[in-house]
């Protein structure tokens, strides 16, 4: 059983003091921040890993939406967001925790969210640009922030919540929510019978069919997908306008535009054995059981693979850039990288990561910690190290 210790107080969360001792987890994330998204107690951009001290100890998971991001562990009922909360999209209540210097209402540390339920733990978060959904362990499904084509899945009458808010009569009696991805615009659901519900904009057919010249769909709702014939969903992924299903043995089904070629340059063959299936804006990507990215869609800014990349242990894909650890341990970036999100870049190098890029996450302590796990956002990287066990 782990022991998670409570929670540190706001003004403690953040950058703006020094760790007395070398942590046994440190948490670095790097690029855009002009929102507070990064939670490094500034609204700079850091073209560097910048270290962010988390607010607990445990393993966390990060999710990420347009400019804001969120920290959460299965092991413990609170979740943390910093950045942009204008339309309450980080569930910040308080205005004592947001930056009073800012013209609009941002946090730039971690600061906690509780479940409405005080039994209950966060099971799932996925953020679109200016909402947020979350997902408790006693089977609700919340959401908060601005949805002016139906983002907020509350329905038509509610484009905004400042404050979490159930979704009602969501998952269907019976069900469970296996997985979630938001994008932009739009929200995917699979549900522990199979089924995808989806709510937002879907005015490109990223929503599947809709009916009565339907743009929005502004209630959770299940998605008419025009499926090949024993195709089971394992895995989903929501791209800027499309949405992307993929099956156990490897199938993939695309909907929505086209306007990437995410459709018509899809795998012609099953891609078995897959161990992660994720999607930037304009792109689709693939890590294999053996290390190799397959990927298509948008490429004009560097998001496909480089040819000499090397084979991965984990993959995180961003808006339009990707991060990948490899089997070599060395933390890789690739895609465009304007606003430091793929480490520094010389002038000579200019924005886009089309090669084989090594961010250096600490000089000072290589060797001394592994890259453990990571996350990419909309212009945001994120990487958990480990320290390395010094009886090894």
């Amino acid at each position: 059983m782990t022991n998670t210790p409570p929670p540190l107080p706001p003004s403690s969360i953040g950058i703006s003091q020094a760790s007395p001792s070398p942590p046994t987890n440190r948490l670095f994330s790097f690029g855009s921040n002009s929102l507070g998204q990064l939670g490094i107690c500034h609204v700079e951009d850091a073209h560097t890993p910048t270290e962010v001290f988390p607010p607990c100890s445990s393993r966390l998971k990060i999710t990420t939406g347009g400019n804001h991001t969120f920290l959460f562990s299965h092991d413990s009922n609170i979740a943390y967001a910093t950045g942009d909360n204008t339309f309450g999209q980080c569930c910040v209540a308080s205005s004592s925790n947001l930056n009073s210097d800012s013209s609009q209402s941002i946090t730039t540390k971690f600061t906690s969210i509780l479940p409405p339920s005080p039994t209950a733990r966060w099971q799932a978060i996925s953020s679109g640009w200016q909402f947020s959904i979350f997902v408790s362990s006693d089977n609700a499904v919340y959401s908060c922030g601005n949805g002016p084509r139906g983002e907020l899945g509350l329905g038509s009458s509610v484009t905004t919540a400042r404050s979490l808010t159930r979704i009602p009569s969501f998952p269907p009696p019976g069900t469970t929510v296996t997985q979630i991805v938001s994008t932009v615009e739009h929200t995917l659901a699979l549900l522990s019978n199979g089924h995808v519900y989806g709510w937002g904009n879907g005015r490109k057919g990223q929503l599947g069919i809709l009916g009565n010249g339907e743009k929005y769909i502004w209630e959770p709702a299940k998605l008419q997908l025009d499926l090949p014939g024993g195709f089971e969903i394992t895995g989903i992924a929501a791209g800027r306008e499309f949405s992307a299903f993929i099956s156990s043995n490897g199938e993939v089904h695309v909907i929505g535009s086209d306007k990437w070629g995410v459709i018509k340059s899809k795998p012609s063959t099953k891609v078995s054995g897959w161990k992660t299936f994720a999607a930037g804006w304009g792109a689709i990507y693939i890590l294999t059981a053996e290390g190799r990215v397959l990927a298509w869609g948008r490429g004009t800014h560097g998001q496909l693979p480089p040819e000499d990349l090397p084979l991965l242990e984990k993959l995180a894909v961003g808006s339009e850039h990707a991060l990948g650890i490899g089997l070599d341990g060395k933390l890789y970036a690739w895609g465009w990288g304007e606003h430091g999100n793929c480490g520094t870049l010389s002038k000579e190098q200019g924005e886009i990561v089309r090669w084989k890029h090594e961010v250096s996450i600490d000089r000072s302590a290589e060797g001394s910690y592994r890259i453990d796990d990571i996350a990419a956002g909309c212009a945001t990287s994120w990487a958990w190290t480990t320290k390395r066990d010094s009886t090894k």
